[in-house]
């Protein structure tokens, strides 16, 4: 199970499988480095951002910081684990009933945490607990439905202009992602009221003094807001906020939807290596090398989904 095609080159081995598929598939698991501890990597992590933050931030023609480039995650996925005497760093290249057993206690773990949902009104927290648990069945992620906005996440590559920004979504290495679109998002200008809803919704933007500001809606309810069943109506409004720091993007995003939640909500990232549950919440990204792209990956065919013969979750 979980098989890498030669035809589209070597991808990291790093998979994340369902166990109740008769016939599999592969999508990407978050292979976080795993140096020493969390808490080290946690360090790692912030102290990447300091570093890439404390850079002059270059701006454009038009006086506001400038949004350009390819933006990935400070730390790069692969598995890495440290050996017993603690010398020696190994790359794991695990299988998978290993990776099955890890995706299991993350699950509990996510199902536990009601900080990890919106706050839904008392009357619909029962459904979406439910398609939590038969997501690996109905998640139209799995069965090839764009993510939408916003469990897309943060733009991995940006192209700006003064009255345009080209948001851009796709693998950071050579792992297979769920995200590849894009969006095109007018600076300035209004909502089009006569526009049919679309997964990635109706964007404008605007600047907020050295904040671009893209206000989403329209956003049409067959998309999650990421792959734990977190679902939404027509009312669902996004604020994503780009802020450039140096050679650092935030990336902030407020979520409401007045029907359903009891407030707004404030997701941060969990997730960063993507895959199915998709990439919702609040990051920081830092600037790749002059060069780099977003990888091109092959659309996503539809599964099967009459092989699901049970609820389990990975």
């Amino acid at each position: 199970m979980g098989a890498v095609t030669n035809e589209w080159g070597q991808r990291m081995k790093c998979r994340f499988i369902a166990a109740n598929l008769v016939v599999s598939f592969a999508s990407v698991l978050l292979c976080a480095i795993l140096v020493g501890s969390p808490q080290q990597a946690g360090a790692d992590r912030a102290a990447r951002i300091r570093e890439a933050g404390s850079k002059p931030t270059p701006r454009a023609s038009d006086g506001h910081p400038d949004l350009t480039g390819f933006w990935g995650e400070p730390q790069r996925f692969v598995s890495v684990e440290l050996s017993a005497d603690g010398k020696t760093r190994i790359v794991v290249d695990r299988d998978a009933p290993e990776l099955d057993a890890g995706d299991h206690v993350r699950f509990k773990a996510r199902a536990a945490d009601r900080t990890l949902k919106p706050p839904y009104k008392p009357q619909f927290v029962t459904k979406q607990r439910e398609q939590m648990y038969t997501a690996s069945r109905v998640d139209p992620g799995i069965h090839c439905y764009p993510l939408g906005v916003p469990r897309i996440g943060a733009p991995t590559e940006i192209v700006q202009t003064p009255t345009t920004i080209y948001l851009m979504y796709g693998a950071e290495s050579s792992n297979e992602d769920m995200a590849h679109t894009f969006r095109v998002v007018p600076i300035g200008g209004q909502h089009n009221k006569d526009r049919d809803a679309v997964p990635d919704g109706d964007s404008i933007a605007f600047w907020d003094g050295d904040t671009l500001v893209i206000d989403v809606v329209n956003i049409d309810t067959e998309t999650w807001l990421d792959g734990d069943g977190t679902f939404h109506d027509e009312n669902l409004h996004v604020i994503e906020r780009l802020t450039r720091k140096g050679n650092t993007l935030e990336y902030d995003v407020t979520i409401e939807d007045p029907t359903l939640f009891t407030g707004s909500w404030k997701p941060v990232l969990v997730n960063p290596g993507g895959g199915v549950l998709g990439r919702l919440g609040s990051t920081t990204r830092l600037l790749r090398q002059p060069g780099e792209h977003a990888i091109p990956d092959y659309p996503c065919v539809e599964r099967d989904r009459e092989h699901k013969v049970n609820n389990d979750r990975f």
